[in-house]
């Protein structure tokens, strides 16, 4: 047993929860976000959320010292120790003595979410997935991007898209809003309305500024907030597009998103990553209102690229 992973033990039984009438030898120092994200591995993004659960806790002000101590050791010590970030009954006996301590409920709630971010299997959707794919009317073949970004404890899924043809992006078009341009086959092609301008701040910007790139932004709380989603194809005259709903199902892994209700088209797409696959793929599977079968889209590559929204790298799952 190494010696982060027995500080994690001794938490969760309570020896660190320390009252005032105890030996102050007993009381630990607290840690802040910065050195804990200095020793993570720059892919690892369960890593950085338990790094931002330190950040939370670092910044309530209704905590005591030892208490904002105590829970951000925990935190580092499943943020540098990899094998034990999802032992339930760890997790779960610190939060329990938490409770029994008589912790602010949104320190408690800090913790159980950056636990959820990290361990949840949602988190195998996430990933900067690429497909390749022909078109007779296009002499190269056309890249798909989809950098997928999930946050467990919403359940909310962000996936931002690019369409590449030969080393330039194809869609949406990089163009300001209200604004056109003509495709190398001369066809005219415009803003596309689910586009939003990226440059690596971790914001999402509405007017480019010569620093980032346009990317086809599709968003969805999974069984809550839908979005307006016109598809990734460039055009002159998008329509109205179609609303859009994204639930988890049984299985807990594969979301259909989609018109759900029935209200318009009625399609959907299933998007699953496969697991049994080495390495994982990715599969957008769409079906009509009658459930038929219209087309599979397979990811079958995962890059360790840096995301245009943050800047920031991850892994692939496992």
């Amino acid at each position: 047993m190494n010696f982060r992973f027995a500080l994690a033990l001794l938490i969760s039984i309570g020896i660190l929860l320390t009252s005032c009438d105890e030996d102050d030898s007993l009381t630990v120092e607290i840690v802040n976000y910065e050195s804990t994200l200095a020793l993570l591995d720059p892919l690892d993004k369960g890593g950085r959320w338990l790094a931002n659960g330190i950040k939370e806790t670092n910044e309530l002000s209704s905590l005591e010292e030892i208490q904002e101590a105590n829970i951000t050791n925990f935190l580092n010590d499943l943020a540098l120790n990899i094998e034990t970030r999802c032992d339930e009954s760890v997790s779960d006996a610190f939060i329990s003595d938490l409770t029994v301590e008589g912790y602010p409920q949104e320190a408690i709630t800090i913790v159980e979410n950056a636990i959820i971010r990290v361990c949840s299997d949602l988190n195998k959707h996430e990933g900067y997935w690429t497909e390749e794919v022909e078109n007779p009317d296009i002499p190269f073949p056309i890249t798909v991007i989809n950098d997928m970004h999930i946050d467990a404890a919403t359940k909310r899924v962000t996936v931002y898209a690019q369409m590449i043809v030969n080393g330039q992006i194809l869609s949406p078009p990089q163009v300001e809003p209200g604004e056109c341009t003509t495709l190398f086959s001369g066809e005219t092609v415009c803003f596309h309305p689910n586009a939003v301008y990226l440059n690596g701040s971790g914001e999402e910007l509405t007017q480019g500024g010569g620093t980032g790139q346009w990317w086809v932004k599709h968003a969805w709380t999974l069984d809550g907030e839908g979005h307006q989603n016109w598809e990734i194809e460039p055009l002159e005259d998008y329509g109205e597009g179609m609303w859009v709903d994204g639930i988890l199902l049984d299985d807990g892994i594969t979301m259909k998103i989609g018109d759900l209700d029935n209200s318009d088209t009625g399609e959907y797409n299933l998007r699953k990553p496969l697991l049994d696959t080495s390495p994982v793929t990715y599969t957008v599977t769409r079906y009509n209102a009658n459930d038929e079968l219209q087309f599979v889209s397979t990811f079958g590559g995962c890059a360790t690229e840096i995301s245009a929204f943050d800047n920031l790298a991850r892994g692939c799952p496992q």
